[in-house]
């Protein structure tokens, strides 16, 4: 840094004031002019010591791109101090090139060789009789005499050092966890975190997302922390989870602000899930909620997250249910957090699925109907994760008591009206349960009156979506007209709301269903012009879809309208281009079925493939040979006047997309 000076600003501390605090904003850079100042953090009320700083030290300059000072600086003498703001610091650096991604990548790196896992932390009694060595000193004098590892009383694994260091000032401990821990340290909610950071964390590994964090709100009326700090000990004793707490409460009550405004807090503190909480009226229980990462696929309730209720006072089942409730909050962001959902859940769920599964006394039905919600969504977290433990029926009973005790006006009521359907479809779909499809059909429409088609588009053109989708399966077990038509009036609805360019999704789901339903109707008669509507729909989703972005999407409409071009083709008399047509679109779903791994969608177009190319060639053969002419009925006569018949057989329609096929 030499050649470049830095603006003077000195001002003076006594012995014993502090300069900062941990946890606050970093405001400033501090160098020392004279005196000496010590650098420590506290926990569990024990003071623990950095290190110290005299003439030219540097004290904040690791803060200033977080955004907060990790730890405290005291003046341990009478001292004297230049100051800098953080902004002034950072262009400082960024004028002496010491602030570029290269500089700060090998930084990184260099930290990252053995110690980046580690605390350095001093030894009170050796550091009075060795003042003068320094941490860089003595990590380098370790790097260069290691020896194996051993294990000291205190339960830490330690770095022994040579005999000639074993007085050393520094000791390199990796921390255990302890769970004694009983005031956690508080962050600010709010931090100003320089916009460098994140272009810097573009070169570099930045964040460890190996590690979920759950992020800890204050508790509004809990004026001394008592609450938030009993929720972040059950919190704690999460193995392989980390807990910041900060400074702040979120006061709306409003699940949407609510939600914005923890979410903000996440991304502020490189947080996975919030967690936030109010008190009822009588001070005596817990609304808590919890906010996980934003999906893209979220809608309604769940992009405001969940809510559940516990008494401030929890007995051991209700703390194991704070911990469900939040693991299930977290959406993977890696292999090694999916690994750690899988470990935690099912033997959480052990622990109180008999006393989870019944309405807890105490509370309005409302809310024992939204705790049912809560642990109907571990359930079938549980069954995403482990298919061999198949939970859906229980799921399913659980979130039916919940609908039954739950009020229309309930934020959660259209959720778990869609969750008991879907449940109930799939019933419908393993059993082959015309019932279970009645009851599907029934209970979305209960979400389906919950919701305003002008307030809430996407939602009533999902449910109408799902509403089709059953009433499809229905259809085809009854055979009659009246339910065809039922599912292709519920799919134009849904496209009344739905749009390919703000749901493409939905809106392709819609579109293939009312397509695929004409398609189906028509296999029931011998005229054409379902048939042909069908065709224009998929080519009409074709337009909207983009092969790259949506190949599944894309492939489908492709399976589904070369089965369509090939019936049409036996309707009008084995019509040679139709099926030429046919073969060029189901090899295009099938390369795409290929690239992207879904292998049994690609033995379906496949198999399609292979009949459609058969049946064309034998055509073609016959043709040839006996000069054979289609006569508008599905049959040739050859020269002679004698009839050969093709034989046509239904092509497989893709019912549905699979993305994990």
């Amino acid at each position: 840094m030499t050649g470049l000076q830095m603006p003077k600003k000195e001002k003076t501390f006594s012995a014993g004031e502090l300069l900062y605090k941990q946890g606050q904003p970093c405001s400033f850079v501090f160098t020392v002019v004279s005196g000496t100042a010590e650098l420590f953090y506290e926990e569990n009320g024990k003071k623990h010591v950095l290190g110290r700083k005299g003439k030219n030290g540097l004290l904040g300059e690791k803060n200033v791109l977080d955004g907060t000072y990790d730890c405290n600086a005291r003046a341990l003498t009478d001292l004297v101090v230049t100051v800098q703001s953080a902004e002034e610091y950072i262009e400082f650096l960024q004028r002496s090139g010491e602030l570029t991604p290269h500089v700060f990548q090998k930084k990184v790196d260099f930290a990252q060789q053995d110690d980046v896992a580690f605390d350095f932390s001093f030894d009170d009694e050796v550091e009075k009789q060795q003042p003068e060595k320094t941490v860089l000193k003595a990590q380098k004098e370790r790097k260069s005499k290691l020896v194996p590892l051993q294990s000291d009383k205190s339960g830490f694994n330690s770095q022994a050092l040579p005999d000639e260091m074993s007085s050393a000032l520094v000791r390199v401990e990796k921390r255990a966890r302890d769970l004694t821990v009983r005031e956690p340290s508080v962050l600010p909610a709010e931090i100003k975190r320089h916009k460098i950071k994140k272009w810097l964390y573009g070169f570099t590994d930045g964040k460890n997302t190996a590690e979920p964090v759950i992020l800890l709100a204050s508790v509004s009326s809990d004026e001394k922390n008592r609450i938030r700090n009993e929720l972040y000990m059950v919190l704690s004793e999460i193995s392989g989870l980390r807990v910041k707490v900060v400074d702040k409460a979120v006061d709306d009550r409003d699940l949407k602000r609510g939600t914005l405004q923890i979410r903000s807090w996440l991304d502020q503190h490189d947080a996975d899930t919030g967690i936030y909480a109010f008190l009822n009226d009588t001070g005596g229980t817990l609304e808590i909620r919890s906010v996980g990462a934003l999906s893209g696929s979220d809608t309604g309730v769940a992009m405001s997250g969940f809510r559940f209720f516990l008494p401030v006072e929890m007995n051991d089942e209700q703390k194991a249910l704070l911990k469900i409730f939040a693991v299930c909050a977290l959406t993977p962001q890696c292999s090694e957090q999916e690994k750690l959902l899988h470990l935690l859940l099912p033997s959480l769920l052990n622990e109180v699925a008999d006393y989870a599964s019944k309405p807890m006394s105490g509370l309005s039905k409302e809310e024992q109907a939204v705790n049912l919600i809560a642990f109907g969504n571990v359930l079938t977290w549980t069954g995403l994760m482990n298919y061999a433990q198949n939970r859906q029926d229980q799921a399913r009973e659980v979130y039916e008591r919940a609908l039954m005790l739950l009020p229309a006006h309930a934020s959660e009521y259209v959720f778990v009206s869609r969750q008991v359907g879907f449940l109930r479809q799939i019933q419908g779909e393993r059993n082959e349960s015309l019932e279970a499809f009645k009851i599907a059909e029934e209970t979305f429409q209960k979400g389906l009156r919950a919701v305003s088609e002008e307030n809430q588009p996407e939602i009533y053109g999902d449910l109408n979506l799902r509403i089709g989708n059953v009433r499809q399966r229905i259809a085809l077990q009854t055979g009659k007209g009246r339910d065809f038509v039922l599912a292709m009036t519920s799919y134009r609805n849904a496209l009344k709301t739905l749009t390919p360019q703000s749901h493409i999704q939905y809106w392709a789901d819609a579109m293939n269903g009312l397509a695929r339903t004409m398609q189906l109707f028509s296999s029931y008669g011998s005229k054409t012009v379902l048939l042909k509507k069908a065709v224009g729909l998929y080519e009409k989703e074709l337009c909207f879809l983009d092969e790259k972005s949506h190949p599944l999407l894309w492939a489908r409409a492709c399976n589904n309208m070369a089965s369509a071009l090939f019936w049409l083709a036996d309707r009008q008399g084995t019509d040679s281009g139709l099926l030429r047509r046919a073969v060029e679109v189901f090899s295009d779903a099938l390369r795409v079925y290929r690239q992207t791994g879904a292998i049994r969608m690609a033995n379906v177009a496949g198999d399609n493939l292979k009949y459609v190319e058969d049946v064309l060639a034998q055509m073609e053969n016959a043709t040839s040979s006996f000069d054979k002419v289609p006569d508008g009925n599905g049959n040739a006569k050859d020269n002679a006047g004698r009839e050969t018949s093709l034989t046509f057989e239904k092509i497989h329609l893709l019912e549905d997309l699979e993305e994990g096929d």
